[in-house]
């Protein structure tokens, strides 16, 4: 693998890890239901369409290679665009994400 690629792989884990940790720090921290009642992660991951472990991997301070579907179902559970959610992230990481 020559350097370039390299480099550009150690962007896309950063990358993939910022953004696990910012929709963790956003949304997973307190799960909270439709009525903002607080429920459990099974719970949580049942109806964003998720499985339990998927969640526990988004919360992993190392991240993990999330899948776009991953970060759909949950915009789509927390009534979020897509185009808001990566607008804020940008916000927060973007200096990040320009090295």
């Amino acid at each position: 693998m020559s350097g370039a690629n390299k480099n550009k792989d150690k962007l896309n884990i950063a990358i993939y890890r910022d953004l696990c940790n910012f929709i963790s720090d956003k949304f997973l921290r307190k799960f909270r239901d439709e009525n903002g009642q607080e429920i459990s992660q099974n719970q949580y991951a049942i109806k964003c369409g998720l499985s339990s472990s998927t969640i526990s991997k988004i919360k992993e301070s190392e991240g993990y290679d999330i899948p776009f579907s991953t970060i759909l179902s949950i915009c789509l559970f927390e009534k979020i665009s897509l185009a808001q959610l990566f607008k804020e992230f940008e916000k927060e990481y973007g200096s990040r994400l320009d090295s």
